[in-house]
This record gives structure tokens, sequence and C-alpha cells, in this order.
């Protein structure tokens, strides 16, 4: 149940901590709105100006009040808050009196009370075993929303209730609308009324009852409904065709990029040896093979050298068993 009001019970100088849940529910039927009748589209309601003759905005309008005579008076925002404010936090206990002397024609909306402190459960059962030992309803003034009212508070059963009430000066006095006082029952009459009252009472239980309007208005709505295609994007029957559809989707997808995929992984895998070849140190024949080619150039080239130094001092010797020894000119 969905909490609506929090706040306290003031007993004296006792304070209850308690919560408010709604007892009962007016609007448990369907929610009929107000529609164009040839598209069924939404009617929305304006703030019209008849002075002005135009659509207002939300943040222009203000509370007034309008005399029989035509005068008017527009509150300022500052007015309201001057008012003394209700205490939207506490039921005010005002007095107690017998259960019987409340008219019902007064009561409206019930609300459980439930306790919000285990610390304060004690008070909680002691106001409700005393309301019922003595058979009394308190009378309490609590605000609910931006209007105080009155209510009673009473036991039941194992819970606490608080009813609220209107006000003496709300409740209307009717006059002249009674049957004349001089007409006159008989006995008779009346004691066959008393029984026929206790022959329709037979076998009668309150739970079973129902609302039959509401009922027979889900049908007309269900039975329009069936005539009517569901909106496409509410059809649940489909989840599982567009399920499937995604799925199809996506492995065409995948089956398109797998020959792409495959040629890059191949030239990955390729670059891949090529890397492992250059980089992996050569082992048995192989390894034998390159030393022995490293040993033989080594040695070739040990003799080329050794060769060429060999010319080299042969061609040496030569120019010096030819060689002539020149005498300068002397200049004339």
């Amino acid at each position: 149940m969905q909490v609506v009001w929090r706040g306290v019970i003031s007993l004296g100088i006792i304070d209850i901590p308690v919560v408010l849940y709604k007892a009962t529910e007016t609007d448990s039927g369907l929610a009929l709105h107000q529609v164009h009748a040839e598209d069924g589209s939404r009617v929305r309601h304006k703030l019209w100006c008849e002075e002005e003759d135009r659509e207002i905005e939300y943040r222009e309008v203000a509370k007034g009040y309008q005399h029989p005579d035509g005068r008017r008076v527009v509150l300022s925002d500052k007015e309201p808050a001057t008012l003394p404010p209700p205490d939207k936090e506490r039921i005010s206990v005002l007095a107690s009196v017998d259960d019987g002397s409340i008219d019902p024609m007064v009561l409206g909306q019930a609300y459980h009370v439930g306790g919000s402190d285990p610390m304060t459960d004690r008070f909680y059962v002691l106001l409700r075993d005393t309301l019922r030992e003595s058979g009394r309803v308190a009378v309490t003034k609590v605000a609910l929303g931006t209007r105080e009212s009155l209510a009673v508070l009473r036991a039941h059963d194992d819970l606490l209730v608080l009813q609220t009430m209107s006000w003496p000066e709300e409740v209307c006095r009717p006059t002249g609308i009674a049957p004349k006082s001089d007409i006159a029952v008989r006995p008779q009459e009346l004691k066959m009324a008393m029984h026929l009252m206790d022959i329709l009472s037979e076998g009668f239980v309150l739970e079973e009852l129902h609302d039959d309007y509401q009922q027979a208005l889900q049908q007309v709505v269900a039975d329009r409904l069936e005539e009517m295609a569901p909106p496409r994007h509410a059809d649940v029957t489909d989840l599982m065709a567009l399920l499937q559809s995604s799925l199809e989707a996506v492995r065409s997808g995948r089956a398109d990029a797998t020959p792409a995929r495959k040629t890059a992984a191949r030239k990955t895998a390729s670059a891949a040896k090529r890397a492992a070849v250059k980089k992996k140190p050569a082992t048995g024949a192989a390894a034998a093979q390159k030393t022995t080619a490293k040993n033989t150039t080594a040695k070739n080239t040990d003799a080329k050298n050794t060769d060429a130094k060999k010319t080299t001092a042969k061609n040496t010797d030569a120019k010096k068993s030819t060689g002539k020894k020149t005498t300068p000119r002397r200049a004339s």
C-alpha cells in the first residue's frame, strides 16, 4: 500500500508518529477521457481569458473572488502567505464523542492509520484500546493536501482508522423535500414491510457485490479492441519474428565478411612466419652449414689479402732495382 501522509497524532503532550494509507479507492475502474468523436484524439482544455478573448499561460493565472455585485478581488502571491497555515504534519485530537453521535452523512474518505515508530507503538495501542473499550471516537483536525478538515479517529479491528468529515457549515439542511407529515402507516403494513426486508436479506454477502456498470464497460472496450489491429510497436506476438530476422541479418553480415577476414588472416600468418624465420636461430645441420660457409669465406678473404700483400711487395722490389737517380738541372 502507498503511503499518502506522514505525521503524528497529537494527544495532549503525547505525539504518536503515524502514516496514512487510503482505505478505499474511487478510481479503480476504466479511466475514460474526453476525445474528438471524429478521430478519437484527446481533447485538451486551454486557459482562456474571457476579457481579452485569448489563451493565456499558467504563470498568468492567479486566485481571485468575484462578488455577486460584480466587484473582483485578485489575490497576490504574498497575501495567502500571510494567512495562518494549517499544520500539515499533525492530527490534533480535539475531543471524544459517542460513536453513534456522528452522522454518517458527513463522513468522507477513510484512511488506515499505521504506526511508524516501534518506540511509540505502546501509545498507539493505548489510544486504540481506549476508543474501543469506551465506544467513543476522537474528533480531530488534520490537513491533507492544502485544506484543513475535521476527521474522526476510531478503532477498527486491530487498527486505528481516520475518516474525514465535512465542516458543520458544509452540511446542507433539507427543507420542504420530505413527504407530508399527515401520512400514517398502519401496523400491519409495517410488519409486512419488515418481513419483506428479512426475505431480501437471506443469503446476502456484502463482499460479493461488484460494480456491474464497470464490468459491462470493460467488456465493451475489450470487444472494440479485438476488432482493431494493435499498433506495430505494441505487437508482442511479432517479437519472435523480429528476433529471428535480426539473427539472420547478423549471420548474413558475418558470412559476407568471412572471405576478407580469411585473406587478412592468411597475410598476417605469412608475415608472422617470415618474421619468425628471420628471428629464429639456426640449429643442427643448418647451423653447421652456416658455420662452414662463414669459415670458408674468412679463409678466402685471408688468402686474397695475403696474395695482395705479396704482389705489392714484388712491385716495390722491382722499382728499387730498375730505378735511376735523376740530377736536377741548373738554371742558365
